[in-house]
């Protein structure tokens, strides 16, 4: 009887190579996958409106301006144009802390002026904690800090703000106008933290168009693809049941 015949040396037959190249790939694919699917099971199992601080929101009555006395038409509390970048865009009558305002909008810059006395009426310290007291339900005490540009990440909205800062971590931001502009809680920021993970942008936590994301997507795709042809090909390669050899009989 012969000897067997040796199977033919020689590099690895491409079929075992995409093999190789498909499991390696499905060992990325899953790592992200179960990043992604930890950090949106995470996002979906809170209310948005819990994460926003939409909860923790006063309904405050607004004031009556018709028992506020004599008010100052808009085009009186309007600065000259040379002194402004831009024409002034809005002109809005509220109110604030109980007293009547313009609230005015010019170029991305906003603010306030007394709507009695025409004068600008800057946001301080005390306005701010003032306000967030009014208008959040906070834990005591509170602090203020002033906050320029660029904006700290939890806010990502330039143009300058207070930071109202509560005993349990929550933030209040407060607008050179005096409005709520956002309310951040440590629930909102460990969303935020899972959002970019999300999306693969932990720094900026914004960006849904970068090069790592579309590189994950493709890779993702390649191993989809990589797997329907490797079943494919088990598949063809496989006899039909009439020309496979019997069992031999034990």
């Amino acid at each position: 009887m012969g000897a067997a015949a040796l199977p033919p040396r020689g590099g690895r037959s491409p079929w075992r190579t995409l093999q190789t190249v498909h499991l390696w790939m499905g060992v990325v694919v899953a790592a992200q996958l179960l990043l992604w699917t930890a950090s949106g099971l995470f996002m979906t199992s809170n209310a948005i409106e819990t994460v926003r601080g939409t909860t923790l929101r006063r309904d405050v009555p607004p004031l009556d301006l018709r028992r506020a006395g004599p008010l100052l038409p808009p085009a009186a509390v309007l600065p000259p144009e040379a002194v402004l970048a831009s024409p002034v865009e809005s002109a809005e009558l509220t109110s604030l802390l109980g007293a009547p305002v313009y609230r005015l909008s010019s170029g991305g810059r906003h603010w306030l002026v007394d709507a009695r006395s025409g004068q600008e009426r800057p946001i301080g310290r005390g306005e701010a904690l003032a306000i967030a007291r009014q208008q959040v339900v906070l834990v005591e005490p509170l602090t203020a800090i002033r906050v320029g540009d660029p904006p700290p990440l939890e806010l990502r909205r330039p143009g300058g703000a207070w930071r109202v800062a509560a005993a349990d971590g929550t933030h209040v931001y407060i607008g050179t106008a005096g409005e709520v502009m956002a309310v951040r809680t440590e629930l909102w920021r460990w969303h935020d933290f899972a959002w970019g993970l999300h999306i693969l942008d932990p720094a900026g936590r914004e960006a849904t168009h970068h090069p790592l994301l579309i590189a994950s997507a493709l890779l993702a795709l390649a191993s989809v693809v990589s797997g329907i042809i490797l079943i494919a090909g088990r598949f063809g390669r496989r006899r039909p049941m009439s020309q496979r050899r019997p069992d031999p009989v034990r």
